[in-house]
């Protein structure tokens, strides 16, 4: 089927769109350009894909079979003609259910319902976010809740018959996570669950693909390092020289976490193979695009471990594309966050096939949640039940 799709400017060709998002007929859609390149400034790029390939469909099914008031939805169209089309698409595209609840509309998901609901409401609160802000939608963003403020200053604060103060002030305990949300659009029922992953030779056909079909080591390397540390693909492409010289343990490199704002407060570990090959990456593919020619032991702390060719900090969109390839080649549909799925599925299997007692079980399950730096520990519980 036809729909909206992006494509990254070519490695050498000087544009000032690293991306543009095209609509069915080939034509640059730019409200989703422009989406794009405001939000890789603030957050993540591997997020920001995220955010275009829910929303990409979107914008086709918008074009085509929205409907309000006998006629079709645009995008920058009035703020109640964007509800009912998002909430057209959340029914019958998502196969979500929504009540209405006074100022906002619950969202019921269902055992039909798409995994990337959350995903899609985000992204698409987002996007009216950024054109607000961009003066590209001259209405108030359609997917806020705009009691949501009279709401939170009437929940009772610390201060006995006061109201409560804003966040911002620091004088109130946290609400807990998910129980206030800003969308229009809030989801009632949703529960968090991560993927089960275990296929024991996934690793393997990567990388027996990418040998088959030439993959740069650079590639390899990283694609080991997913699999073998659990890590995310952001935390990996902003390794640095120094993140490998900072830890005493030559298999072991500091690393930033997710909301660490780039802090290294965690380590990840590598097998003495990849070791090797990050070495031999080093001293031979990257000095050949890299502007300092020296090799691993006279690079500076600062230098990132991957670069493109040319010579630039190797990016999300880069390596996405040579994975999504690889992946192709290998006959598997998988993003690179699955491999940290795999990980921790491998590393708990592990841990109950070879410990012999209950206790040493639990002290093992606790020394990954703290290498896996899980804000919340009972994330684990999930994994357990397969």
């Amino acid at each position: 089927m036809a729909s909206f799709f992006h494509i990254y400017c070519p490695e050498g060709v000087e544009s000032k769109y690293r991306l543009i998002v095209f609509d069915d007929a080939k034509e640059a859609f730019i409200p989703l350009t422009d989406f794009y390149h405001d939000q890789i400034k603030r957050i993540n790029e591997s997020s920001v894909i995220s955010y275009l390939n829910n929303l990409e469909p979107f914008f086709y099914w918008l074009k085509y079979k929205s409907h309000y008031k006998s006629r079709t939805v645009w995008w920058n169209d009035e703020p109640e003609a964007v509800k009912e089309a998002v909430r057209q698409y959340l029914l019958n595209q998502m196969h979500c259910k929504i009540r209405g609840r006074d100022a906002h509309e619950g969202v019921y998901l269902t055992s039909k319902s798409s995994k990337m609901v959350q995903l899609f409401l985000s992204a698409i609160k987002g996007f009216y976010k950024v054109m607000v802000r961009l003066k590209r939608y001259r209405h108030a963003n359609p997917l806020i809740d705009l009691e949501f403020k009279d709401t939170l200053s009437d929940l009772p604060g610390e201060r006995e018959g006061r109201p409560r103060m804003p966040k911002a002030a620091g004088t109130e305990e946290p609400l807990s996570f998910r129980k206030i949300t800003d969308s229009y659009f809030k989801i009632i029922n949703e529960e968090w669950v991560p993927e089960i992953i275990g296929d024991w030779d996934l690793p393997y056909r990567i990388y027996q693909a990418g040998e088959a079909y030439k993959w740069r080591l650079r590639d390899e390397v990283i694609s080991r390092f997913l699999f073998e540390t659990g890590a995310r693909i952001s935390e990996v492409l902003e390794l640095t020289v120094g993140d490998y010289r900072k830890r005493s343990d030559i298999h072991e490199l500091a690393a930033t976490n997710k909301g660490s704002f780039k802090r290294r407060i965690k380590f990840i570990r590598i097998s003495p193979e990849t070791l090797k090959l990050l070495i031999k990456y080093v001293n031979s593919e990257r000095r050949l695009f890299a502007q300092t020619q020296v090799k691993f032991n006279d690079l500076p702390d600062t230098e990132p471990l991957f670069l493109s060719i040319r010579g630039t900090p190797y990016t999300y969109s880069a390596f996405y594309s040579n994975w999504a390839t690889i992946t192709k080649h290998a006959g598997v549909k998988l993003n690179p966050h699955k491999a940290r799925h795999w990980f921790v599925t491998s590393m708990l299997r592990g841990i109950y096939e070879q410990s012999e007692t209950a206790a040493q079980i639990e002290d093992k399950k606790k020394q990954l949640i703290e290498y896996m730096k899980w804000r919340d520990p009972d994330t684990l519980n999930v994994y357990e039940h397969y």
